[in-house]
C-alpha cells in the first residue's frame, strides 16, 4: 500500500513538472487586440456656447488728478458676470478607460463693463456742480488653446465627467466703447445730456496673451454613433492683461479721463457639442469597456 501511495505521489509531481515545463516552453498568449481597441477611442467635435466674464482689478488708474473732486479716492464699479460673450471651436479628444485628454482650440469673445463718476463742485456754492458718469464697455476677441484632462464618472449612455486643465489665449482684436452722461447744475438749471459715445480700437492697451487654469463638469450622451455633450467651465486668469506701456497712449480715451486698470479676467462658460468617433463608426465597436 505504501508503494502504491509513493508511486501516486511521484506521478503527480512528475505530471505537474511536465505541465509547468510545457507552459514555460509555449509562447505567451498575446493580448486580445479587439479588447484593447474597445478601450480606446479618438473623438472630434464641434462645440460652443455663451460665456460671462469677471474683471479683477488690482491697481486703478485715471488721467485726471483729484484736486477739486468731491471724493479724493478713485473708484470704479465693475459689472461682474453680466455682459454676455461667446465661444465656438473644435475639440479633439483621446479616450482610454474612462480617462480623456481634450484639446479645444476656439474663437472667443469676452465682454466686461465698468462705471466711474467724476464730480466737480464749486468751493463757494455746493449746489453748483457738474457730474460726469462714464460707462466703459470692453470687447475682446481671443484665440483660446485650452488643454483639459477628463474623467468619466460612469460608463453608460449618460456619462457625467469632471475635468481640469489650463489655457493659453492670444488676443486678436479689442474695442472699447465709452458712453458719457453729463449732469450740470452749475449753469443755473439742472441739465442732463449725453454726448456721442467714444468707440475706439483698443488692442494696444491690452497685452497679446492671457493664460490661466480652468476646471469644470459636464455630461456626455451616447445615443449611437455620435456623442452629445454639455459642460460648464470656470477659467481663472493668472496674468495682468493691461499693457502698462500703452496705458495712456490713446488721446480720445485719455481726454475722457479713463485709463485701463491692471487686471486679470475670470470667465464662466457653457458649451454644447456634438462629437464623432474617428475609428470604426459602428455599434459593434464602441469605447464602453
Amino acid at each position: 500500500m505504501r508503494h502504491i501511495t509513493r508511486l501516486l505521489l511521484l506521478f503527480l509531481v512528475l505530471t505537474s513538472y511536465v505541465g509547468m515545463a510545457q507552459r514555460r516552453g509555449q509562447p505567451k498568449k498575446p493580448p486580445n487586440p479587439l479588447q484593447q481597441f474597445l478601450q480606446t477611442q479618438f473623438w472630434i467635435g464641434l462645440k460652443g456656447g455663451p460665456n460671462l466674464t469677471k474683471a479683477n482689478p488690482t491697481n486703478l488708474y485715471s488721467t485726471f488728478e483729484g484736486v477739486d473732486f468731491v471724493d479724493d479716492e478713485l473708484e470704479k464699479d465693475y459689472d461682474n458676470f453680466k455682459t454676455l460673450g461667446s465661444q465656438v471651436g473644435l475639440e479633439f479628444v483621446f479616450y482610454h478607460r474612462g480617462f480623456s485628454v481634450a484639446f479645444f482650440p476656439n474663437f472667443s469673445r469676452v465682454n466686461f463693463t465698468y462705471h466711474n463718476t467724476y464730480t466737480y463742485e464749486s468751493a463757494s456754492n455746493a449746489a453748483d456742480r457738474v457730474e460726469l458718469n462714464y460707462d466703459q464697455k470692453n470687447h475682446l476677441e481671443y484665440i483660446d488653446l485650452p488643454l483639459m484632462f477628463k474623467y468619466d464618472l460612469l460608463r453608460e449612455k449618460f456619462r457625467p465627467f469632471i475635468q481640469i486643465g489650463g489655457y493659453y489665449s492670444r488676443l486678436l482684436n479689442a474695442n472699447k466703447e465709452v458712453s458719457i452722461e453729463n449732469n450740470d447744475t452749475a449753469s443755473g438749471a439742472t441739465q442732463s445730456y449725453q454726448p456721442q459715445a467714444i468707440i475706439v480700437g483698443a488692442k494696444d492697451i491690452f497685452i497679446n496673451s492671457s493664460l490661466g487654469i480652468m476646471a469644470g463638469v459636464g455630461v456626455h450622451y451616447d445615443p449611437g454613433n455620435i456623442r452629445l455633450s454639455f459642460d460648464i467651465n470656470y477659467r481663472y486668469g493668472l496674468n495682468n492683461i493691461a499693457n502698462a506701456e500703452n496705458r495712456f497712449s490713446d488721446n480720445r480715451l485719455a481726454a475722457s479721463g479713463d485709463a485701463l486698470d491692471d487686471m486679470s479676467l475670470d470667465n464662466l462658460s457653457m458649451n454644447v457639442g456634438v462629437f464623432f468617433p474617428m475609428r470604426f463608426i459602428s455599434k459593434s465597436f464602441n469605447s464602453d469597456y
